[in-house]
């Protein structure tokens, strides 16, 4: 029985060459490649071997987890003005498509449902109220976005949504009587913004919650891989 790992992912994000980790473990590479093909179970032994090599928890070698791929952005200007960017609805000539690329992000930990990534976009000249958003990442469900639904985890919760034949939005989702939703973004009212948002009667394709962002990805042992094309 193959067991499946997540020590050949973590190899990758070390930089380590595979030779010099079986060197440091004391053990062949052919029986490094066994450990990562699952064809030798790991034990608790070996993690915590290969954790103090590759610099990473045990349970990160122990259980497999697929990356996030990174499915939005959103963009601030210089006036604190923002736009949610979202991957799939891009259209081909989009102004974005070359400086806010596809990718994946590798989060610490076994992840028990499918998760995708939210990056923030500020220029370098911006200073303005949320600076601290500046290259942070937010972590969201998958599963409503796939399947079309604004799931019971949105409702009073700060969300994304679809907007049916419009775009996509940030905020608090409140259902309404008939099948609509009322979006509410917090953000939009302060003094900065001199404006409330509170959008009625919408009917949303999908909303997914924001399950946490990470200020300083970096500290937190997230890796951020960007596509090439």
């Amino acid at each position: 029985m193959f067991m499946d790992n997540n020590l050949n992912t973590m190899i990758l994000r070390s930089g380590i060459t595979k030779r010099i980790v079986a060197e440091q473990k004391g053990v062949a590479p052919e029986t490094l490649s066994r450990h990562i093909s699952g064809k030798i179970q790991l034990s608790l032994n070996d993690a915590e071997d290969y954790s103090k090599i590759l610099g990473c928890a045990p349970q990160e070698i122990l259980f497999a987890s697929d990356p996030a791929p990174i499915i939005g952005y959103v963009h601030y200007d210089k006036a604190a003005d923002h736009v949610c960017d979202w991957i799939q609805y891009r259209k081909d000539k989009s102004k974005y498509h070359k400086t806010s690329p596809r990718g994946n992000v590798y989060l610490p930990g076994p992840i028990p449902f499918e998760l995708g990534i939210v990056m923030f976009d500020l220029p370098d000249e911006y200073n303005g109220p949320w600076i601290e958003y500046k290259d942070s990442l937010s972590v969201v469900q998958l599963d409503p976005i796939k399947n079309n639904v604004v799931p019971t985890e949105t409702i009073q919760q700060a969300s994304y949504a679809k907007i049916t034949n419009g775009e996509v939005v940030f905020g608090h989702i409140y259902p309404e009587p008939g099948g609509t939703y009322t979006v509410y973004n917090p953000w939009r009212q302060d003094l900065l913004s001199k404006e409330t948002e509170m959008r009625r009667g919408l009917k949303l394709d999908w909303a997914t919650p924001i399950i946490c962002t990470f200020w300083q990805p970096m500290l937190r042992g997230i890796d951020i891989i960007y596509d090439n094309d």
